[in-house]
């Protein structure tokens, strides 16, 4: 007869047994899902695309290269993200001049960008700008650039705290005459390194042996860069060294410049106003696009394959439409699919998530004033908001200065401004 101690003798080998299986099984479990996560503590896990595409790539996405701006309503930009498995992005968001906590609405400048990490934790990385053209920044680039991020990064913080802000970006170097590294731009990569902020800018190919200049006196600083296709096509042999060589450089493929017209070197995406003529194009040109693209950028991945990352670029109002933004997303995964098998996760999500991390949280509530909320201004108080900006014309109201002193002018008077009368 086995008594109850005697059996629990015969299965005590078993038990330990069971139990290093087990605990190989959980470390296993844990390091996947921490490798996938990125982190020690997975917060969020990954999630795929309702959204999928028979024989393309159809796992996690991890958007680098967002020009979400201000004002575009963000559930739907977050219906966008979740219908296409997109769990992270790197977004640029427009946010210029000093911040003032008393004064943070969800529609534009740090409130826009605050409300939308409130609504979405975890999901967000962002960077900011002062969300005007290359062009016109062009004229300020040196100390009154630097003073500009200056006020907005540092009022900013004082607000959220240092962990929020992520970064500088995008910056349109393409569009300066100076050198990428000219002492003036780099004016800008000293603040961010002063903050530990990462730097995402577009150079061009005449100009890329400065970009290893910038990556090597700059060792400690994170730098994400993308280019225009004729400007790939000139230095991709010496970008494949720059990123073999540097561990802070990385290089984002975004959907902008894939969807790109192969006769006359133009991306799509931005030749149009309205979705209609870019859906046409789309349709009917998409496997010579698809083809180009791949011709393009498999040498980059293959040569590569650890620095290169993918984004949308997505920047006119339209491309947030559904039938424009599900689009670029599919020439995406089919251009991933297209890549050798072992490096599709690598380019849709893990490098991103190992360089750049999930995205942040507030630890701290922070109110900000819905602006649905708000009554319609009255004449006499849109005309005294005129007054003190300096509006003369509609054409002041596109200023980032005077339009910008114009909105808050009103918020500080707690309305919106009114719609037109027909």
């Amino acid at each position: 007869m086995i008594t109850f101690k005697n059996r629990a003798v015969k299965f005590i080998p078993l038990l330990l047994a069971l139990a290093v299986v087990g605990a190989v099984v959980g470390i296993h479990y844990y390091s996947k899902l921490t490798e996938t996560m990125g982190f020690g503590v997975a917060a969020v896990p990954l999630f795929n695309p309702t959204l999928t595409y028979p024989g393309m790539y159809n796992g996690p996405l991890y958007a680098t290269s967002e020009q979400i701006g201000d004002g575009y309503p963000i559930e739907k930009y977050f219906k966008n993200l979740d219908r296409n498995g997109v769990n992270y992005f790197i977004g640029f968001f427009a946010i210029e001049g000093a911040q003032n906590r008393a004064t943070l609405h969800n529609h534009s400048g740090l409130g826009y960008m605050l409300d939308a990490v409130q609504k979405y934790p975890n999901r967000i990385i962002p960077f900011f700008n002062p969300g005007r053209g290359g062009d016109e920044v062009e004229k300020l680039v040196g100390s009154e650039l630097t003073a500009m991020y200056k006020a907005t990064l540092t009022s900013s913080e004082a607000i959220v705290g240092t962990s929020v802000i992520q970064g500088f970006g995008e910056l349109e170097t393409q569009e300066w005459k100076a050198r990428h590294n000219d002492p003036k731009v780099l004016q800008l990569v000293d603040l961010a390194k002063a903050h530990g902020l990462s730097v995402m800018f577009h150079p061009v190919a005449s100009k890329i042996k400065d970009v290893e200049a910038i990556v090597t006196a700059y060792p400690d600083t994170t730098f994400l860069i993308h280019m225009y296709r004729s400007d790939l096509k000139e230095s991709r042999k010496t970008l494949i060294a720059l990123l073999k060589k540097y561990p802070n450089l990385y290089f984002s493929i975004d959907a902008a410049h894939i969807v790109h017209r192969v006769n006359d070197d133009m991306d799509i995406l931005y030749d149009y106003e309205k979705s209609s003529g870019f859906i046409a194009e789309f349709d009917e040109d998409y496997d010579a696009i698809l083809a180009s693209a791949v011709k393009d950028y498999k040498p980059l991945v293959e040569g590569a394959p650890t620095k290169v990352m993918w984004g949308t670029e997505a920047g006119p109002d339209y491309s947030f439409e559904p039938a424009v933004y599900d689009r670029l997303i599919k020439i995406s995964r089919d251009l991933i699919g297209r890549m050798p098998t072992e490096h599709q996760e690598a380019l849709g999500y893990k490098n991103a998530l190992r360089a750049f991390g999930k995205g942040v949280t507030l630890t701290t509530p922070i109110s900000i004033v819905d602006t649905k909320t708000l009554p319609f201004c009255s004449n006499d108080t849109v005309d005294a908001c005129d007054d003190s900006c300096g509006i003369k014309t509609d054409a002041d109201l596109n200023s980032p200065v005077k339009g910008g002193c114009f909105e808050q002018c009103l918020f500080t008077n707690r309305c919106i401004d009114p719609p037109w009368d027909d």
